[in-house]
């Protein structure tokens, strides 16, 4: 009886584990598959990690670009600021220096050995006229548009671009009205044309102006092109070509005026319609105001 062998019991091995040892492929492979998807998810999060990298990076850099275009732009309007100082600085220089040895003359001619060795028409041709030709002299000079028109405004070049007629509407003053208005202005330059324009402009919030009054009441067809500046020579405003016998009435500053009263000037520019060759220019002083009630004519 002692030596009988026992009988492994139903459903175990002989080792006594269970069936469920037949399982472990299963376990080893979902475990594998686990893994996969762990290493996927940590290469995706190391991808987007990365691309975020180059997307900060491509933003520093075009934050850079950006800030040295700013800095060049601006280095370049305060060199331009100097260059056009020193140049009207050099023409007053000269203009000066022309005064300077016209008064010498003058100086000699009136004196007392020059006037004791002439008769009276000899004083007239040799002291009065040189005087009085030295006024027309000065008062040119200090109206002429080479003096109160920086070069640049002067000598822009039309494109033949011109303000649309929804922009640009018929004027709807006569003739009779338009040269009041013209010698109102009192603009100064070239003969070959006119134009008008308020001699105190209301601007309203954001530099806009709406009720602006610039016309071109000129028969011959030429085109305008109309450039507000202040003291500095900086643009404030530039149209585009305003065709003859039209005229603006509302536009926007390119910046924004400080509250107050400012005096600046507006060149006008005229071309050929067909051909947009140059054909003079002129100017007149305006005022800009911001905030303050005037009247617009």
């Amino acid at each position: 009886m002692a030596n009988k062998k026992a009988k492994p019991a139903a459903g175990k091995s002989v080792a006594g584990t269970t069936n469920s040892g037949k399982n472990n492929p299963d376990k080893a492979k979902k475990q594998i598959e686990k893994q996969k998807a762990e290493a996927a998810k940590q290469a995706q999060r190391v991808q987007e990690e990365r691309l975020k990298a180059e997307r900060e990076r491509a933003k520093k850099s075009e934050d850079i670009r950006k800030r040295r275009e700013k800095q060049k732009a601006l280095a370049e309007k305060n060199e331009k600021k100097i260059l056009d100082k020193e140049k009207r600085q050099s023409q007053w220089k000269n203009v000066l220096s022309l005064l300077k040895k016209i008064w010498e003359k003058v100086s000699y001619y009136t004196s007392k050995e020059f006037l004791s060795s002439f008769n009276y028409t000899r004083i007239i041709l040799f002291v009065i006229l040189p005087i009085v030709i030295l006024v027309f002299v000065i008062s040119f000079l200090v109206q002429a548009t080479v003096f109160n028109v920086p070069t640049e405004i002067r000598n822009y070049e039309f494109n033949g671009r011109v303000e649309s007629h929804v922009v640009a509407k018929e004027s709807t003053f006569n003739s009779q009205q338009q040269s009041v208005f013209i010698e109102t202005l009192d603009a100064h330059g070239s003969r070959k044309f006119d134009f008008y324009i308020n001699s105190s402009i209301p601007v309203g919030d954001n530099g806009e102006i709406s009720e602006l009054c610039f016309g071109n009441p000129n028969e011959e067809d030429y085109v305008l092109v109309a450039t507000v500046f202040d003291s500095d020579g900086e643009v404030l405003y530039r149209s585009l070509g305003i065709e003859s016998e039209r005229e603006i009435n509302e536009v926007k500053l390119f910046k924004e005026v400080a509250y107050g009263t400012h005096k600046v000037k507006v060149a006008v520019n005229a071309y050929d319609s067909e051909t947009n060759e140059k054909i003079g220019t002129k100017y007149a002083r305006i005022k800009l105001s911001v905030g303050v009630d005037e009247d617009v004519r």
